[in-house]
């Protein structure tokens, strides 16, 4: 298998201009992503390209305050993954109507992939009924 991948810095103001130029030469969307970082986000934007085969990675440095512009207008399909990226990292997208919850319930004011959601605990103690 042969391919590249390439991975660049933009300001969080060049995402409009990134996905417009991906697009235009023939790159679909594949994700958007997210990581907190505590003092800051960092937003993850893969577009690939099938002959040859190429992924870019776009990397964005977003602030807890800030509001990343919307690229749903662009790729229709972002809809969902910022959607999802809101629904856990409560990042809003400016220019997307359409927040509304994927997977927690509708009201729900926890975004569980921030690093202040707190810890979950995965191990739960059971009474022993056997033996």
């Amino acid at each position: 298998m042969s391919g590249a991948q390439w991975s660049i810095a933009v300001a969080l103001s060049g995402i409009r201009e990134a996905a417009k130029a991906f697009d235009k030469a023939g790159f679909f969307l594949e994700s958007i992503t997210a990581l907190d970082f505590e003092d800051t986000f960092e937003l993850v934007y893969h577009f690939n390209y099938y002959e040859p085969k190429s992924r870019v990675v776009v990397r964005m440095l977003c602030g807890h305050d800030e509001v990343p512009q919307s690229i749903c207008d662009i790729y229709r399909g972002a809809v969902w993954l910022e959607r999802e990226v809101h629904e856990f990292f409560g990042i809003k997208f400016s220019g997307n109507a359409d927040m509304r919850m994927l997977l927690l319930p509708e009201d729900a004011d926890y975004h569980p992939l921030r690093k202040n959601f707190g810890k979950v605990s995965a191990y739960h103690k059971r009474e022993v009924i056997y033996g």
